[in-house]
């Protein structure tokens, strides 16, 4: 069982998280008959807790780790059929056929020397330290070795204290009924590669630290790395519950998660390659897997499964939902249970605080039945990397703050490309392809006043549900934003229920009419909201240009619509400009104020005769219902 609970200093910073901590700006917009409008406040970034974490992780001891690999010294123990116990600390060198090793004493300092080493039990634990809880041991891997155990419901290596591993040599570890490696201390590995099958966990820890090594898991019943923290822990702390993986080559084949910490996952460099299969039970079972009935959120479809917004699962009877057995996402810290102090039998589960993935570098491959990288109940930072996303769910989120700096993020496929209390992104190149929303600001937490804030990167996004969409407020500063929105009236390009603010950069959105939504009209850079009834095709060529005929922006569209929202610093007053649609100008425009509105009025195509966006949807964003969660 998970257990943690937040010290005063963590809910500080994790209230100031919630609360944005900054000033707001208040606006109002009577909104126009294309959208924009109502009353909002874009509120200063979320204060970001993820800085003082970095401080409490460094390679030194994992440095010292590398260079403590001499057998100098060593005792040699002869092959055997039999386990071997050892009753005293030392250096002992294994080189053939063992039938196990076992800590035969408390407290014992080991280091042991694989050389060519074969460790194999069918009845137990192989490398087995599961009765001394102090034991310290260091495992230099030479050449290639082995460890088996067929046992059921036995791990292959068991060390109740802490295990180290370094070297140049590989180790091959297989638990045919438990986990592969189970560490109650911390674990750590250097320089050398693991290759790990397990029913269960492949790795299991108390703290995970890896740097320069490889580490392969081969197949996992549950995580492929799994940080807990200790059952008696009853405050935050970075000493354990956490992964941190250093320059990595990691890849990963799980049922479960590829890798899962209770409170921070910290990377840095590396190569990871995390593939998760989970399996799907209907709605029929629930009883009988125990989850909960939230968890039925997916349709099947074909051969596979799709993932479905909350308010559309009453659309489809018991037989017909579907949910996982157990969680599968690629990368993951979460929220911690721990016991009510009051109530030993009753279950706290703690939902805000430090918790937080950072991803400072590193090349990452994801292909994940659960979300691809997720902060549950915490705060997702990238500031570098480079990422390959298929996800059946989400593809970077988090509770709280999500925040990109920069790096290379491409979503082949998701349910939601980017989500968070708060979305806050500065940099990068980002390509999102969603199934519902692009980019969304979401939290079921009253005291989040959700907002998404864009001041550079590159983003393009492809959405059937609304492109960017925030329950707050949405302000766009710097930066380029292209959003190829849905083609059904019922969402759009860019949704926001407390106003949308454009005060710099480079907007260009498209969607369909239904639901219309332009910037409001205070804000700080001027913008065009073009509509019209007929549709424009899929891959036309969008272009604006100045009164000299020289092209300002030029967009392929993917696919049809009727929507165009513009914004960007050459609109400036005063200036005649024209939208053009392949070779068809399709509008004139000089521009007088910061929103110029240019389309058709009435029911602007909508085909069920209701008003568009501008009246009913919202006058805009502020009077708008709620955006999709």
């Amino acid at each position: 069982m998970k257990r943690m609970l937040f010290s005063t200093l963590a809910l500080t910073l994790s209230l100031c998280v919630l609360a944005s901590c900054g000033q707001t700006e208040t606006f109002v917009n009577p909104g126009d008959y294309l959208g924009g409008g109502g009353t909002g406040e874009i509120a200063d970034s979320a204060d970001d807790v993820t800085g003082d974490l970095k401080e409490d992780f460094t390679d030194n001891t994992l440095s010292d780790l590398s260079k403590n690999s001499s057998s100098d010294g060593a005792i040699t123990v002869a092959p055997t059929d039999e386990v071997y116990t050892i009753s005293e600390s030392g250096t002992y060198r294994f080189s053939g056929s063992y039938g196990g090793i076992a800590l035969g004493a408390d407290s014992l300092k080991l280091h042991l020397i694989f050389d060519g080493a074969t460790i194999e039990s069918a009845d137990g634990i192989a490398l087995n330290g599961a009765d001394h809880k102090k034991a310290e041991v260091v495992l230099t891997l030479n050449g290639e070795n082995s460890i088996l155990s067929s046992a059921e419901g036995e791990n292959a290596v068991h060390i109740k204290g802490s295990l180290s591993m370094n070297g140049n040599g590989s180790l091959s570890v297989t638990s045919a009924g438990k986990n592969a490696i189970k560490v109650s201390k911390e674990f750590e590995i250097v320089d050398c590669t693991l290759l790990l099958t397990a029913s269960n966990h492949a790795i299991s820890a108390l703290s995970v630290s890896a740097s320069n090594c490889e580490i392969n898991v081969l197949s996992a019943g549950k995580d492929g790395i799994n940080a807990e923290c200790d059952d008696e822990t009853t405050a935050f702390t970075t000493e354990e519950g956490y992964v941190y993986l250093k320059d990595v080559d990691y890849s990963c084949l799980a049922s479960g998660d590829g890798i899962q910490a209770d409170t921070v996952v910290y990377i840095d460099g590396g190569n990871y390659n995390i593939k998760t299969t989970g399996s799907f039970v209907p709605k029929t079972q629930m009883s009988e897997y125990g989850i909960d009935a939230d968890d039925f959120k997916y349709i099947k479809s074909g051969n596979t499964y799709q993932r479905i917004a909350s308010d559309e699962t009453n659309w489809y009877s018991s037989n017909q939902l579907y949910g996982l057995v157990q969680g599968c996402k690629g990368i993951k810290v979460g929220e911690i249970e721990y016991p009510d102090p009051s109530d030993p039998d009753k279950e706290i589960t703690v939902s805000e605080g430090d918790y937080s993935i950072i991803i400072e570098s590193g090349t990452f491959t994801i292909d994940s039945t659960d979300d691809a990288v997720h902060a549950n109940s915490g705060n997702l930072s990238v500031s570098g990397g480079a990422f390959t996303i298929s996800t059946f769910d989400d593809a970077l989120t988090s509770d709280n703050l999500t925040k990109i700096t920069g790096g290379q993020i491409t979503v082949s496929k998701s349910y939601e490309g980017i989500e968070g209390g708060y979305v806050e992104i500065t940099g990068g190149a980002i390509d999102i392809t969603a199934s519902d929303d692009g980019i969304n600001a979401a939290s079921d937490d009253a005291r989040v006043v959700e907002h998404i804030i864009i001041s550079g990167g590159e983003i393009t996004v492809n959405a059937e549900g609304d492109g960017v969409d925030s329950n707050g407020s949405i302000n766009m500063t710097g930066g380029t934003l292209i959003v190829f929105g849905p083609t059904s009236g019922a969402n759009s390009a860019l949704d926001a229920d407390r106003g949308i603010l454009i005060d710099g950069g480079y907007l260009f959105a498209v969607g369909p009419l239904g639901m219309v939504e332009t910037p409001a009209s205070n804000s700080k850079q001027n913008v065009l909201s073009y509509a019209q009834n007929q549709a424009i095709g899929a891959n036309t060529v969008l272009s604006l240009t100045d009164e000299t005929g020289a092209s300002i922006f030029s967009i392929t569209v993917k696919k049809s619509c009727q929507s165009v929202i513009v914004s960007c610093p050459e609109l400036v007053m005063e200036k005649n400009f024209k939208l053009y649609g392949g070779d068809t100008q399709l509008c004139a425009f000089t521009v007088s104020s910061v929103i110029t509105s240019i389309g058709s009025q009435g029911n602007m195509g909508n085909p069920n005769g209701t008003p568009p966006g501008g009246f009913g949807g919202g006058f805009g964003g502020g009077m708008g219902g709620p955006g999709r969660r």
